[in-house]
């Protein structure tokens, strides 16, 4: 079942056609942009187009990074909602699935749609958890070769759920001086040589 278009004037929130579906969301998440990215999601889900619709906003997304135009359309709040439905329907056509072109449409005509950053964030997150992927950052001093990254993957592979998979963003810190430093969900883990010089000072 997907989500519905209403009259501009009488639209609040997402079709509750959308909000009734048995389809799970893998995580629960909080505030208006969430209820807009479930709603998409479950949609998504009926209409088997998860990655297709995730593909989407995200392209939507770096569109708008690059191209002041759209920005000032999605951004400026002064132009009527209703010309901003003309012109993100006008814009996306038949060129995306009715989901995507529907939850964008839905947000300019709820004037949320210069919430669109944090919605398709939402999305993502959704889908992230969806494929039950964890996200780690590893900061270290020189960039990992190959063989590290392989290394530092599997270990944490062992501190996640079985059926999870730790998907690793790598920063390179130089101030940390050797070693590293590994976010991992909520959790947070020091390894770095500067952390230790730090502890012997301390106690010094």
């Amino acid at each position: 079942m997907m989500l519905t278009a209403a009259r501009v004037g009488g639209r609040r929130l997402l079709s509750t056609a959308a909000a009734t579906e048995t389809v799970e969301l893998p995580v629960k998440l909080f505030g208006i942009h969430a209820r807009y990215a479930s709603a998409a999601f479950v949609a998504a889900s009926k209409a088997k187009s998860l990655d297709t619709v995730e593909s989407e906003l995200l392209a939507f997304k770096s569109v708008m990074a690059k191209n002041a135009t759209l920005a000032s359309l999605v951004e400026n709040p002064t132009i009527p909602r209703e010309k901003k439905v003309a012109q993100v329907g006008a814009l996306l056509g038949n060129k995306t699935s009715y989901v995507t072109k529907n939850t964008l449409v839905t947000l300019a005509a709820n004037a949320r749609l210069g919430e669109v950053d944090k919605v398709i964030d939402a999305y993502a997150t959704l889908m992230k958890a969806h494929r039950k992927e964890v996200d780690a950052i590893v900061t270290s001093a020189e960039p990992l070769t190959k063989k590290q990254h392989k290394s530092v993957t599997e270990a944490l592979g062992k501190h996640v759920d079985p059926d999870q998979k730790v998907i690793i963003s790598t920063k390179v810190d130089p101030s940390i001086l050797g070693g590293l430093t590994i976010q991992i969900g909520d959790k947070f883990l020091d390894l770095s040589a500067s952390s230790k010089i730090g502890a012997i000072q301390r106690a010094l």
